[in-house]
């Protein structure tokens, strides 16, 4: 009689089932392991959707960037430079085209909470507020006219005094 009144959603109804090994019950495992199975299914394939719509990340130097800005928009691109801090604003230049830099911003708080830009921010100002380092960013648009591009930072290493 106790077997009778238990049902699928408690919580030992599939231990009797296969206790009991009837046709019953073989049925509500059935059905226990597709609805268990299925939502592992969805969100694998989700998970290999998303390793293949990752962005494609582009090593090149600030000047070639500077040089055609519109090629570099919205892609992951690793810059190394010449880094400013400054009490508002930072950015990052090269000696080879004097005078010109790209906009860093962080637009994040995870970002800014990560290990290596709280680094690079500790490191830049034992510095006094220059040195080189490797950014990585996603390279967008801005609308100030001022900074017309910015990076917006995803990592930072190897940084190091100004030379």
């Amino acid at each position: 009689m106790w077997k009778q009144s238990m049902s699928l959603s408690h919580p030992m109804s599939f231990y009797f089932c296969f206790a009991l090994a009837s046709e019953r019950c073989a049925m509500k495992a059935s059905i226990l392991a597709a609805s268990l199975v299925l939502p592992l299914s969805i969100s694998l394939a989700a998970s290999a959707g998303a390793v293949k719509d990752k962005p494609k990340l582009v090593s090149i130097d600030v000047c070639s960037v500077l040089k055609a800005p519109e090629a570099f928009v919205n892609q992951v691109i690793r810059l190394r430079g010449l880094i400013y801090l400054g009490e508002d604003h930072m950015n990052i230049s090269d000696k080879a085209c004097p005078g010109r830099g790209i906009e860093l911003v962080i637009k994040s708080d995870a970002v800014f909470k990560q290990k290596d830009v709280h680094h690079f921010y500790v490191q830049m100002n034992h510095q006094g507020r220059m040195g080189v380092a490797t950014i990585t960013g996603i390279f967008q648009s801005d609308p100030s006219p001022l900074t017309p591009y910015v990076l917006n930072i995803q990592h930072v290493e190897d940084v190091a005094p100004r030379k």
